[in-house]
């Protein structure tokens, strides 16, 4: 979940790539589209591969395949990779207009809440023999896995994860008299009034109010972890949960009690994410829901006693959730070398590779790596990693449509609850748009 995809703009969504680069035909899942040459699994899939494997992935977790594309190479004399990074919102149009083409990568590392649309209109490679046999499946993580899979089937495998936490700054809890992180809602309130009440400037909590997808990667765990959901049911079926969702009208209520309250800087009403954190490494902002990549950051700029990370937390506790943002390891089903491209995956999975992770800005997808050693060497990631098992996702065909698109019912709703204070007008008139946009994608 790097800073640029949750700017100004709305990531375009994986099935209007589709829909546009088939305009003139059939659909994905159709003969006339994909290409003639379907990936026939070899005797030994990914095992001593040769050639060559095109792998595309996005430039906003290009530190990741820069490094380890490089380890590869120079280890694998019988097979190379080839990397290609594509830009921003046009990964998922080029990727289909490939498909469709016949010139498909081997190998791509797709944004996870766009693989089921993907999956869904047949051009991804099924890979569920593949995934079971893995001996650490157990250990991936639930939400990446999840987004590749229709039905019980695989088409995808978790790849990095970009992870939402909640910062906070020890130096003004303990000002305020707090002895730690919150871990429920009234918590969180509480401590953002005595930390406002600090007086000099200090602010409670600190929110991109005008970037609807950063509100979705910090908000929406919260009310996983309060075991709801805003989108239940199958691909095809499913029912919008908004206007009885009690976590859900919780959080609103208390974001516009904050809001209302002056406990977040009146900044943050137009902040769209382009400098989304940057307030908090001023060293006045008690709490922010974030990103873990900020770390990054913080290290560089901020004393080690004004930040820490935390799990984002329930209504009533618990041990908190996280956003199970980032990539899946998808092969398209037109790839040229199925089994080189999945030969890659499973050494990327290692945990050799998978321990370099947290140096390279992302956190790695087996929750089996968090060792004693991890903990010592990486305790910020390891807070994310912890809560790895506990993270989720809105499994929909709609994400983007429904949370990060501009005036998305996300977004409409937040603003309704959070800046008017109409709490009940917006879970009223949020449960018809979100009827509204699933019955859409269903279609």
């Amino acid at each position: 979940m790097k800073r640029n995809k949750w700017g100004v703009l709305s990531v375009a969504t994986a099935a209007a790539a589709l829909m546009a680069s088939t305009a003139a035909g059939a659909s994905l899942a159709g003969a006339s589209v994909l290409p003639a040459r379907h990936a026939r699994p070899a005797k030994a899939f990914g095992v001593n591969a040769t050639g060559t494997v095109t792998f595309w992935a996005r430039a906003a977790t290009k530190a990741v395949p820069d490094a380890l594309v490089k380890e590869f190479n120079a280890t694998h004399p019988h097979l190379k990779i080839v990397l290609h990074l594509t830009q921003g919102n046009e990964a998922t149009s080029e990727l289909a207009t490939a498909i469709r083409a016949g010139t498909a990568p081997d190998l791509v590392g797709l944004n996870d809440i766009n693989v089921p649309a993907f999956a869904k209109e047949g051009a991804l490679l099924n890979i569920t023999k593949y995934v079971n046999a893995l001996p650490y499946k157990s250990s991936l993580s639930p939400g990446h896995l999840k987004l590749a899979t229709i039905g019980k089937q695989y088409y995808g495998v978790p790849y990095l994860a970009d992870l939402s936490v909640l910062w906070y700054n020890p130096k003004l809890f303990k000002q305020a008299g707090i002895s730690g992180p919150p871990k429920t809602f009234a918590a969180m309130l509480q401590d953002a009034k005595k930390i406002t009440a600090l007086g000099h400037g200090d602010y409670g909590l600190s929110f991109a109010g005008d970037c609807q997808g950063c509100l979705g990667f910090t908000m929406l765990p919260s009310i996983w972890a309060s075991g709801q959901h805003l989108v239940n049911g199958p691909l095809g079926k499913q029912t919008a949960n908004i206007a009885h969702n009690a976590p859900l009208k919780a959080l609103l209520g208390d974001y516009h009690q904050i809001w209302a309250g002056k406990m977040a800087p009146h900044a943050d009403l137009a902040q769209n994410g382009s400098t989304w954190g940057d307030d908090f490494a001023k060293g006045n902002i008690g709490m922010l829901p974030g990103d873990y990549g900020f770390v990054t950051t913080y290290l560089k700029s901020m004393p080690k006693s004004e930040f820490a990370d935390a799990p984002l937390p329930g209504e009533n506790g618990g041990p908190g959730s996280t956003f199970d943002g980032g990539d899946d390891f998808v092969i398209p089903a037109g790839a040229s070398n199925p089994s080189g491209a999945w030969e890659v995956v499973q050494w990327f999975l290692a945990k050799s590779q998978q321990e370099q992770y947290p140096a390279l800005g992302d956190t790695p997808v087996r929750g089996d790596i968090l060792t004693p050693s991890f903990l010592a060497k990486y305790p910020y990631d390891a807070v994310a990693l912890r809560t790895l098992k506990y993270g989720s996702v809105e499994y929909t065909l709609a994400y983007n449509e429904l949370f990060n698109a501009p005036g998305s019912p996300w977004y409409k709703m937040f603003s309704e609850a959070v800046y008017d204070g109409n709490l009940s007008g917006a879970l009223s008139s949020g449960q018809a748009s979100f009827e509204s946009t699933l019955a859409s994608a269903d279609s």
